[in-house]
């Protein structure tokens, strides 16, 4: 069997023409639509273009104005900074005016500060001054040691912390007088007052003592044996001598017994106790140690005269009595004129050597 001859490859000429036709058809509107393109994208590239123009002219509109605004602040602030430049020279030399016026004012208040140091140490000097004489009137005119005391005390304190050997040496003279008050012995005036006043009380309880018999009685005149002129002689002697009797007592070693009060004498003699008591507590008050034992003295001997001396009341008011004429109510007080003497040599002006 024989192969089919294969069919020819070769075209007719029409068709050929006819592709070629469409090819260079294609081909045209290919470089057409090619062409177009590329207007379109001039087009856009020059639209774009233009827009980053106007955008960019628009940005320098800003940049200029913004430029404008900040040129305006800068002159602005030029003239600011010129008025502070002024300012700041009128306030430096305002400053320096005030500086010298510090300055001034500084050796100003040296100098008060000097004078008002002088005159503080003058007013301490005159404060301590005061306190002294306090302390010596309330020695020498009350005898009152503790508010004395109490005065050198607060004089020392004044002075605590100064300079100067006159004042160091007052106030060795004030811690000397110090010393010496602190040995005075204390009264205890409060104490002795009630003290006298519970004497005071029990006046009224004290008895009298009992009435007794003299014991020497005095002879009773004789009757004359003889009748007429010797007799008459005799009872005139009798009479005489019992008189002359009666007048004196040989007695030795024994105490006359005093009369026994009456009930108006007896009220006389406590009111008598009373007041005398009274001027012991006032003598006490004031310091007054005569008066004070004057008075005990006089109570104690009309007591021991006049009232029953076996009664307890009796026994006790005495052993009271005699403990109060055993106090020392003014004991003898030191003299702070050391105090006195220091301080009107530290008050002398002192002569500063060239």
């Amino acid at each position: 069997m024989k192969a089919p001859a294969p069919e020819s490859t070769q075209k007719p000429p029409e068709t050929l023409q006819a592709s070629e036709a469409r090819v260079a058809r294609t081909t045209s509107a290919r470089g057409l639509t090619f062409v177009l393109l590329l207007l379109v994208a001039g087009f856009a590239l020059s639209a774009w273009q233009m827009w980053l123009l106007q955008d960019e002219q628009k940005a320098q509109v800003q940049r200029l104005t913004a430029l404008t605004t900040v040129q305006a602040e800068l002159d602005q602030t030029r003239r600011v900074l010129s008025d502070l430049t002024q300012g700041q020279s009128q306030i430096a030399e305002a400053l320096q005016d005030v500086t010298r016026r510090v300055e001034s004012q500084a050796e100003t208040l040296a100098v008060v500060r000097k004078q008002t140091t002088e005159q503080a140490a003058v007013w301490q000097l005159a404060e301590v001054a005061t306190l002294l004489r306090m302390a010596s009137l309330a020695l020498n005119v009350f005898a009152d040691v503790q508010q004395a005391t109490g005065f050198l005390r607060r004089a020392d304190e004044a002075l605590i912390g100064v300079e100067g050997r006159e004042l160091i040496a007052l106030r060795a003279a004030i811690a000397s007088d110090l010393a010496q008050l602190a040995r005075v012995p204390s009264v205890d005036r409060i104490g002795l007052y009630l003290t006298l006043g519970q004497l005071m009380s029990t006046v009224a309880d004290l008895p009298l003592r009992h009435a007794r018999l003299a014991p020497k009685q005095m002879p009773q005149p004789m009757q004359p044996s003889v009748a007429g002129f010797w007799g008459w002689a005799q009872q005139a002697w009798n009479t005489f001598s019992a008189r002359l009797v009666g007048l004196v007592d040989f007695r030795r070693g024994e105490a006359v017994p005093k009369p026994i009060p009456t009930a108006q004498a007896a009220q006389d003699l406590r009111q008598n106790l009373l007041l005398s008591l009274s001027t012991a507590q006032s003598a006490l008050l004031r310091l007054e140690q005569p008066i004070f034992d004057e008075e005990l003295r006089k109570v104690e001997t009309w007591v021991v005269d006049y009232f029953d001396p076996t009664a307890a009341p009796h026994q006790a008011f005495l052993v009271g009595l005699g403990q109060l004429k055993m106090e020392i109510i003014q004991p003898e007080l030191p003299s702070i004129e050391g105090s006195i003497a220091a301080l009107g040599q530290a008050q002398k002006p002192q002569v500063v050597s060239p």
